[in-house]
């Protein structure tokens, strides 16, 4: 039976609002496709060997706890950079996607250094933004629900993941969330993401399998209650 491994980055320092639920939606719906599903726990001090894994998965963490992450995931550069090339799947939520960006302003004004693998930056603001927010992406037909509350902003996106169509005012100036390049797919969208938004989990998994086994035929599954609650939010806002 094919195994899917999933490794779950800096789980304790990357928890902050119990976004560890992605890598749990995410077992289900693969369990669901009568497949295993492992998930490893990794964080500083770990050694994480890049070749081991399917998927690698990081939440959303406090800014201390951003930066500790930071100063530890910088010597796996060149590993993350040759995953991402061979199309490996990296789930990055909430303020990690900022680790993966040129540079990170942070309150102080300071500029630091981060993965430098995508060409956007970000910069922290005193003032959070938070609310709820819906959008569109190319990838599938179905709109994207989520949640946000950060304080850094991200300039210089040129390959969005989602298109914004309510932002609730936090986003009067770009239409552009979230980063997309081969199978890397990050956002600031708390939720959690993939309980949320079952078609998107389907796409992720269906996107995984093309790598695991071609052969593999989807069954598409009608997720009945994550489904019924993604209608039942939509319609609360009267979004079509």
């Amino acid at each position: 039976m094919t195994k899917i491994k999933i490794a779950n980055l800096y789980y304790d320092l990357m928890n902050l609002y119990g976004e560890n639920g992605n890598v749990r939606a995410l077992k289900k719906f693969i369990e669901r496709e009568d497949l295993k599903c492992e998930i490893h726990f990794l964080t500083i001090g770990d050694n994480i060997d890049f070749d081991a894994y399917d998927v690698f998965y990081m939440g959303m963490g406090t800014e201390k706890s951003e930066f500790l992450v930071l100063k530890d995931i910088m010597k796996y550069k060149s590993d993350i950079e040759a995953s991402i090339k061979k199309g490996k799947h990296f789930l990055i939520t909430g303020n990690s996607m900022e680790l993966f960006g040129s540079y990170i302003i942070n309150i102080d004004k300071e500029k630091i250094p981060a993965l430098d693998i995508f060409p956007y930056y970000s910069v922290h603001n005193e003032t959070r933004i938070v609310g709820s927010v819906v959008f569109t992406t190319n990838l599938i037909p179905e709109k994207i629900i989520g949640f946000q509350n950060r304080c850094g902003v991200i300039y210089g996106i040129d390959k969005p993941l989602f298109n914004v169509i309510n932002g609730f005012g936090a986003y009067s100036k770009s239409k552009k969330e979230g980063y997309n390049y081969k199978n890397f797919y990050s956002t600031y969208l708390l939720g959690p993401l993939f309980i949320r938004n079952p078609y998107f989990t389907n796409y992720i998994i269906k996107s995984i399998m093309k790598q695991k086994n071609k052969n593999y035929k989807f069954k598409m599954l009608n997720n009945i209650t994550e489904i019924k609650a993604y209608k039942t939010y939509l319609e609360n806002f009267n979004i079509d």
